[in-house]
């Protein structure tokens, strides 16, 4: 029997308020819209007795739902050496968020922000609320304090079209007290700006190397942490390793985590709905109707598992590392 994963994201909501360019929920919703319960979320989080990392969110804002404080309250009292964390677009951060994120104990708070003026935001993001977006986040870190949590990064899906304001993104995390920048690969998607020709991965031209030598560049200058996803530099996160003929083979969620969704749906990780033609194909089982116990070490997982390492690689994952992020 396998150990049951030490690192879990569960889906809080899928709703949202944004309406991103680069997001296969403005386009396709996978699952009905809801929230996922306070009582609902125990009963998730009481299957893993051992977590390392709880991750709250998926395809969905997380402010949206009323009881994320409670959630977050309720980790951390009965594991609290697990690390909480989630993304959020910051829209709805105001004073009262702030203080009962504070106060619930959030472990990392980060912001999704893929533009440094508001006509790029608005048209990656779909909504007009730039500024509101930067002067929330920027008195949160003011409410923060030296207390340092929770410790805030922005994250930045870099496409062709917004690439060029990523020096800019590394100024204004400065300004507004965000210590922590992140550049994410785009999972294209073909709708909406998620195209194959927006994608940078292993297409970067010299005015992007550029950008991103500058951006690197600011971020030293004021003392700031530059990184992407996985804790690679951006510019190897953008490049193609040569040595790997099976991208996806590297990948270790299967046997180190796992994603549910609002709905109670187990999926392989939360690029995954992102990634497959068939919804319906993705799900693993439901913790709402099987012990997750019992789908973890079920015959999907091992065959998810058992054709990974091979040249046909269950649909959603075989572009993993090579169109998309690892």
């Amino acid at each position: 029997m396998l150990e049951l994963p030490r690192q879990v994201y569960i889906e809080v909501t899928n709703r949202c308020n944004s309406r991103c360019e680069t997001c296969v929920r403005t386009f396709k919703p996978r699952e009905p819209e809801r929230d996922l319960s306070l009582d609902e979320f125990r009963l998730i989080l009481g299957q893993f007795p051992r977590l390392e990392r709880a991750v709250l969110h998926g395809l969905g804002e997380p402010l949206l739902n009323p009881q994320l404080p409670e959630m977050i309250a309720h980790v951390k009292a009965l594991q609290p050496q697990c690390r909480v964390l989630f993304n959020s677009n910051a829209v709805l951060l105001d004073e009262g968020w702030r203080q009962a994120l504070i106060g619930a104990g959030l472990d990392e708070y980060r912001i999704s922000l893929d533009a440094a003026t508001a006509g790029m935001y608005a048209r990656i993001r779909g909504v007009d609320a730039f500024d509101r977006v930067t002067e929330n986040v920027r008195r949160f870190a003011q409410a923060i304090g030296e207390g340092n949590r929770p410790r805030l990064s922005l994250w930045f899906t870099a496409i062709k079209e917004n690439l060029g304001e990523l020096p800019a993104v590394v100024d204004l995390a400065a300004a507004i007290g965000v210590r922590e920048v992140y550049v994410q690969r785009l999972v294209w998607t073909g709708r909406g700006l998620a195209q194959a020709e927006q994608a940078l991965f292993d297409k970067l031209q010299a005015e992007e190397h550029a950008a991103l030598a500058e951006a690197a560049a600011r971020a030293a200058a004021h003392g700031l942490l530059f990184s992407a996803s996985g804790l690679s530099s951006p510019e190897d996160s953008l490049r193609r390793q040569a040595n790997l003929d099976r991208p996806w083979s590297a990948c270790q969620r299967p046997w180190m985590s796992t994603y549910i969704t609002v709905n109670g749906n187990v999926l392989r990780c939360c690029i995954s709905p992102f990634s497959a033609r068939s919804y319906e194909e993705l799900i693993l089982g439901n913790v709402f109707e099987t012990p997750f116990e019992g789908i973890w070490n079920g015959p999907l997982y091992a065959r998810l598992r058992e054709a990974l390492p091979t040249a046909e690689p269950w649909h959603p994952c075989e572009g993993c590392g090579a169109k998309w992020s690892l």
